[in-house]
């Protein structure tokens, strides 16, 4: 006996026969029954079952959902497919194809999550599916790079809504840590946290007034 198959098996019965199973309301409390040949006899399930794909791991599955347990309307399925196959499951047809939402957005490459939105804000599902989604700002690429006299650390988080231009946290060779744009940090206009402009300032001003240096 396969011990993995016997425990489908009891569930299976358990959700159709039992009221007190706590998916039966879902099964046997919408008249889905199983077929005499299984009901009466765990064994020719069994050889059903090892010659039609099972594997461990392996979901038993209705093709009809609202049909029955029977060799005709099963299949064993992984459970991202079963979970697929629900009740709930919405499904659409776009070019003539017919999937459920998950299907399509496994076919296009998008996020359920984001497709679902789209929908509740009135997107066609074709639209929904295909059109582009926006990335969020980059919070890495950064990290780790030395502009000049500044190491990048980190993203800084900024509060303000609109602003379009990420800020970086750095630390400036002194010690310090400054705030710096991505723009000035590539341009080379932000070279320090400000303490070289200080030193040139210094130099600049004993430069031009020579008896402050003395003492």
């Amino acid at each position: 006996m396969n011990k993995t198959l016997y425990r489908k098996y009891r569930h299976m019965k358990g959700r159709c026969y039992n009221p007190n199973d706590k998916a039966y309301k879902d099964y046997g409390g919408r008249g889905i029954s199983i077929c005499d040949e299984w009901l009466n006899s765990y064994e020719a399930f069994e050889k059903w079952s090892l010659s039609n794909g099972f594997e461990e791991g392996l979901a038993i599955d209705r093709i009809d959902n609202d049909g029955n347990y029977e060799p005709e309307n099963c299949r064993f399925v992984t459970a991202k497919e079963n979970n697929q196959n629900r009740r709930s499951s919405r499904f659409f047809t776009i070019n003539g194809q017919t999937k459920n939402l998950q299907q399509w957005c496994d076919f296009y490459g998008i996020e359920r999550g984001a497709v679902n939105t789209r929908l509740q804000n009135g997107y066609s599902i074709e639209e929904a599916l295909t059109k582009p989604v926006k990335k969020g700002k980059d919070k890495t690429s950064l990290i780790g790079k030395r502009f000049n006299h500044l190491v990048v650390v980190g993203y800084f988080e900024d509060k303000t809504p609109k602003d379009t231009n990420p800020r970086w946290i750095c630390k400036c060779d002194c010690g310090n840590t400054t705030v710096v744009t991505g723009t000035r940090l590539k341009s080379g206009h932000t070279k320090s946290c400000g303490c070289l402009v200080s030193s040139s300032a210094r130099k600049r001003m004993l430069t031009n007034n020579p008896m402050k240096n003395r003492r």
